[in-house]
């Protein structure tokens, strides 16, 4: 065997990163393929990796079932990259890892194919560290820790384990690398049954080892979908029914339909429900429901078609199980319009009683509980919200029209009066009014909503929306999410705008765990992608903020905001060409609007193409109305312009405009953060003294 390799005895000390798989074997061979091209694909992608790669210090060897990274100059590089990895798995809860870090002794090797290779006990300690760790687990060798535990990056993210007896009897102290955002802060199974084992004979301990190694085997084989992070055992999506009337004419209703029971089934405790955007991003997919199933990480799937005229409806609903496709209820709904909102209610406690979820009083008041009694007006609500959630300005303009039309039926109809607030809200946003005038437009509509019906969580959502980006009322704007969280955990938008709000205070750790919460509520949904990257950017990490992007266009192309965050995730990492020609996509979707340009020209002007950017904002600036004083602000900083930046952040501050509220955290404006007029400003946005 000797005569197959020629050793180059010559030993360096290199940075080793173990990757692993977990119970790989026991997957099916196209189902490891499919993990491992995703896997490769993730680790190439990450800015370690490519930093090392170009750099030329960065072995790689493939292990069938995982890979091993050498980094020979960096011996932070492991650990940075294992997070990055961890992060963006994030994205694919199907790879379940786990990472061991090393720092040791290697020699390069070539094998029988004449391709360079390692070996040395620096790969097989890193590979025994691994071996030590759980799904989710990344593990470094305490003295990879004991080195980088000065460093105050590194620091608070260490967890010392004690040692881990491996093969042959020998023990290797570790230390648990985890935060909020990536990692296993469990102990790991081996330390919990080393933990567990009294002193014996050396006889007796080898008995007792190779029963737990029989148990251990049997465990992963056995149980290998534990380790694959499966879906909450009581999981949900409905997709949207469809539309079977004879003209095809109702897809507001059967839309609508859908919706509502999404609602109801979200008051539902112990049940997972998928927000609405993910289950309409796969309408007329024509998916089977086990590929649905896995897109959307849930057990079953809720399908079911409306037939719906002259005052009469059909509904066909059937709950499905995604693990094997069999239905587990189905039932045909036949009545007149005056029922339909008894509809959902039904359709909810039938579905919970299929699961065998018990309601409890509170649960079935809520479930059964009717937002009106009019049916006319609660059919104008469903055409509204069906136009509502295709977030044009005519669309929302519609709405807003069908909202009012609604409450002037039923002035008692609190979900009418929120669609009304939300229209405002999004009218204000999108620059078809100005901020302050959608505001106030809003406020009276918001409250309305609440006087009414106090345990509606949208109604605090919008209420903490308006108190956020109008009113600058931090601490009353947490208070309401808190409750809206309270009342309805299942809710993706209030975990989305929770997380922005969290973001905007500076308190990132917890923005992204409230974004990932977002994220697995509503997987398919773009803009919490593009929320996703915005809190990375604001935290400094644009590396991280690149890979939510690439995912939102993923799911639609043509998704402006993705862009205009990819080419300030860009701007910030330095990649001045990429973040122009990210910036003119923006400016193309968008049809050239003074918002969009204004991006283009942020592009320019920390290229150093203060030429471009001048003749862009000239071109722009002389259509008032049309651009952001705060992005005028963040172009000023970016050409060094302290002056004009703080002049053009007092107009933004005054206007209430679009982003001012991101000032607090927002990297664009660092040039200029230390001028005491920026401080000033500031404290009018976010008082000091509030609690972060």
């Amino acid at each position: 065997m000797t005569g197959n390799v020629e050793p180059d005895l010559k030993l360096e000390i290199a940075h080793i990163l173990t990757i692993d798989v977990v119970a790989y074997s026991t997957l099916l061979m196209d189902e490891q393929s499919r993990l491992m091209k995703a896997l490769n694909q993730t680790v190439r992608e990450t800015a370690c990796f490519r930093k090392a790669e170009t750099e030329r210090r960065l072995l790689r060897l493939p292990t069938g079932d995982g890979m091993v990274l050498v980094f020979q100059s960096d011996a932070e590089a492991p650990l940075e990259c294992a997070r990055q990895i961890a992060t963006a798995l994030q994205e694919h809860p199907e790879i379940q890892l786990r990472m061991g870090i090393h720092s040791g002794p290697i020699n390069t090797i070539r094998d029988v194919n004449d391709r360079v290779n390692v070996a040395g006990a620096g790969v097989d300690t890193a590979q025994r560290v691994m071996d030590c760790g759980d799904a989710g687990h990344i593990l470094v060798s305490k003295r990879v820790a004991d080195d980088l535990a000065p460093l105050p990056r590194w620091n608070r993210y260490l967890h010392d384990l004690g040692e881990c007896e491996v093969k042959h009897g020998r023990k290797i102290a570790l230390v648990n690398f985890y935060d909020e955002t990536f990692g296993n802060p469990e102990l790991p199974q081996k330390l919990k049954c080393q933990s567990k084992l009294p002193p014996q004979s050396s006889q007796r301990k080898l008995l007792i080892a190779a029963t737990a190694a029989v148990l251990l085997v049997a465990a992963a084989f056995t149980g290998w979908r534990i380790v694959r992070a499966p879906p909450p055992q009581r999981s949900i999506a409905v997709l949207p029914f469809v539309d079977v009337s004879p003209a095809k004419d109702q897809e507001y209703f059967s839309d609508g339909i859908s919706e509502q029971i999404i609602n109801s089934l979200a008051k539902v405790r112990g049940l997972f429900v998928v927000a609405r955007t993910s289950s309409f991003a796969l309408k007329n997919a024509n998916q089977d429901v086990r590929e649905v199933g896995q897109r959307l990480h849930v057990n079953h799937v809720l399908e079911g078609s409306v037939s719906h005229g002259a005052g009469k409806f059909r509904v066909d609903v059937r709950l499905v199980n995604v693990a094997d496709g069999y239905q587990i209820w189905s039932e045909t709904f036949d009545s007149s319009d005056k029922d339909v909102l008894s509809l959902q209610s039904d359709v909810a406690k039938k579905v919970a009683a299929a699961l065998r979820i018990e309601l409890g009083i509170g649960e079935i008041k809520q479930i059964a509980k009717q937002p009106t009694y009019d049916h006319e007006a609660y059919d104008l609500y469903l055409r509204g919200r069906y136009l509502l959630n295709k977030r044009t300005p005519q669309s929302v303009q519609s709405a807003l029209t069908l909202f009012q039309q609604a409450i002037s039926k039923d002035p008692r109809f609190a979900s009418g009066h929120a669609g009304i607030s939300d229209s405002y809200i999004q009218l204000g946003k999108i620059g078809v009014l100005p901020g302050v005038e959608a505001a106030a437009q809003a406020w009276p509509e918001v409250s309305a909503t609440l006087a009414l019906d106090d345990q509606l969580a949208d109604g605090y959502v919008l209420r903490a929306i308006l108190l956020t980006d109008f009113e600058w009322n931090w601490p009353a704007a947490e208070a309401d999410f808190r409750k809206a969280l309270e009342l309805d955990p299942n809710s993706a938008a209030a975990h989305h705008w929770y997380a922005r709000h969290l973001a905007e205070l500076g308190r990132f750790d917890e923005a992204l765990r409230e974004i990932t919460t977002a994220q697995k509520l509503d997987p398919l949904s773009p803009m919490i992608r593009v929320t996703k990257a915005k809190i990375y950017l604001a935290a400094g990490k644009p590396d991280q903020a690149i890979d939510p992007c690439r995912k939102a266009l993923e799911m639609e192309p043509e998704f402006a905001s993705a862009y205009q965050l990819l080419g300030r995730a860009h701007t910030q990492s330095g990649e001045y060409s990429k973040a122009i020609e990210a910036a003119k996509k923006y400016v193309e979707l968008s049809i050239g609007t003074g918002w969009a340009k204004l991006e283009l020209a942020y592009a320019y002007a920390v290229a150093g193409n203060k030429a471009e950017a001048d003749r862009i904002v000239d071109e722009v600036t002389t259509r008032p109305g049309e651009f952001s004083p705060y992005d005028m602000a963040a172009i000023c900083s970016a050409s060094r312009d302290t002056s004009g930046a703080v002049a053009w952040l007092g107009r933004a501050i005054e206007q209430r405009s679009v982003d001012v509220i991101w000032a607090r955290v927002d990297p664009r404006l660092d040039n200029v953060r230390s001028d005491p007029r920026f401080g000033a400003l500031l404290a009018r946005l976010v008082p000091h003294d509030l609690p972060h």
